[in-house]
């Protein structure tokens, strides 16, 4: 009796090396999502950013009264630009500190360049949500110790988005989708900052470089792009805003993200 033929796993390297790709790429992401959480950067800017967006009421206490508008203030008023230093304190510079310690050629020599800076700028785009989303919900939290979510014929003063969550009563949620706005310009800062570190050796000067790049953008003809984020200049469907608004900044760092691959592999 003949007995049928084992396949022979090999026979096929295109799928071998598939595989050894994806393994390889979440391999790196991994790394480095376990690099960012070891590290206190990211457990001190959670804090930084409610103190900032404190700071950028340039009050003490609720404004008129509640909580929404409260919010709506602070995201709105210049001294929310320092929470974009906060957004890029955890992993914006690690490039830096790769190329100094030699981590990048030893990344390169293990397995792919390509894999290691896309997921490293994943890591730096993600940080930036994560920092900046518990950050707003501590600060609103705490301003709901100070007063009530809305007042009658406040509830609605200069709110933009998502109003249909105030009406039904979701202020939580609607305090989180604007933040998770803010959070895709902060992303796009960040990895921006990571491509410009690679040209810079001052480290402090990565982590500031968000606030200039937003002062500067908001003088040029791409201010209305940055202010989409803040909720100015939408119109229609909500969720099909923030589908753009996602679609902008991913893109825009997938472009970085390219940039600074062909940056490293120059400089290896």
């Amino acid at each position: 009796m003949r007995l049928p033929e084992k396949k022979n796993i090999c026979s096929r390297p295109q799928a071998a090396e598939k595989n050894r790709g994806c393994i390889m790429k979440y391999g790196y992401f991994r790394t480095e999502a376990r690099r960012l959480l070891k590290g206190c950067g990211l457990y001190a800017a959670i804090p930084g950013v409610t103190a900032s967006m404190f700071f950028s009421l340039e009050k003490f206490g609720l404004i008129n009264g509640n909580v929404l508008y409260t919010f709506f203030h602070a995201a709105n008023m210049s001294g929310m630009r320092m929470v974009f230093i906060f957004c890029a304190l955890p992993y914006a510079a690690s490039f830096c500190d790769d190329l100094e310690y030699g981590y990048v050629r030893f990344q390169a020599v293990r397995g792919s360049l390509k894999h290691y800076v896309a997921a490293k700028a994943g890591v730096i785009y993600l940080s930036s949500i994560a920092t900046l989303l518990p950050g707003s919900l501590i600060f609103v939290l705490l301003c709901r110790t100070l007063g009530p979510w809305t007042l009658p014929d406040t509830a609605s003063g200069g709110i933009i988005a998502f109003e249909g969550l105030i009406e039904s009563g979701h202020y939580i949620w609607y305090c989180m989708l604007c933040s998770l706005q803010l959070g895709l310009l902060a992303g796009i800062f960040s990895v921006m900052s990571a491509l410009f570190s690679l040209y810079i050796t001052n480290k402090a000067m990565v982590f500031v470089l968000p606030v200039l790049i937003h002062q500067i953008l908001g003088e040029t003809r791409l201010h209305s792009a940055v202010y989409l984020f803040y909720g100015y200049g939408q119109s229609g469907n909500d969720w099909h805003n923030l589908l753009y608004m996602v679609f902008i900044s991913a893109g825009s760092a997938a472009a970085m993200t390219f940039g600074i691959y062909r940056k490293l592999r120059t400089r290896m």
